[in-house]
């Protein structure tokens, strides 16, 4: 059984609080895999959250969110679908992005029942700031 199935308020929750923070972004239901930089990044019957984000720069980003198997024992992933960003830093080998630090002795900051995928919104916001700087420098 589907960790949204199990736990339905936890889902209804997150798409309550979503419509009122980020509207832009809407859930989705995978109906097939789909690969992003030839790997499968988005499974058969998984959940994600589709939407666009605005930077200071005024720049539009579309944004993939993931929902794991096992939420929220296990991460979220983000992805930059478009525009494609070429540089490998602070991203993964499957290109879902670093979006903390992990000083924390392996201790993983993006997972338990604080986390939530407006938490991940505000996280790839900032990465995508920190991003432009990057690209400017």
């Amino acid at each position: 059984m589907n960790w949204w199935t199990k736990n339905s308020n936890r889902l209804n929750n997150e798409v309550h609080i979503m419509k009122q923070k980020f509207p832009q972004f809407q859930l989705g239901h995978s109906k097939s895999n789909r690969v992003i930089n030839n790997m499968i990044t988005l499974r058969k019957d998984q959940k994600y959250w589709l939407g666009k984000l605005r930077t200071i720069s005024g720049k539009i980003y579309k944004v993939l969110l993931t929902y794991p198997e096992y939420y929220p024992g296990s991460e979220i992933k983000a992805y930059i679908l478009n525009p494609k960003i070429t540089h490998r830093q602070h991203r993964y080998h499957d290109g879902h992005l670093c979006l903390y630090s992990n000083d924390h002795g392996g201790r993983g900051q993006g997972t338990g029942p604080a986390m939530t995928a407006i938490s991940f919104v505000g996280w790839v916001a900032a990465w995508l700031h920190g991003h432009e700087i990057y690209e400017e420098t």
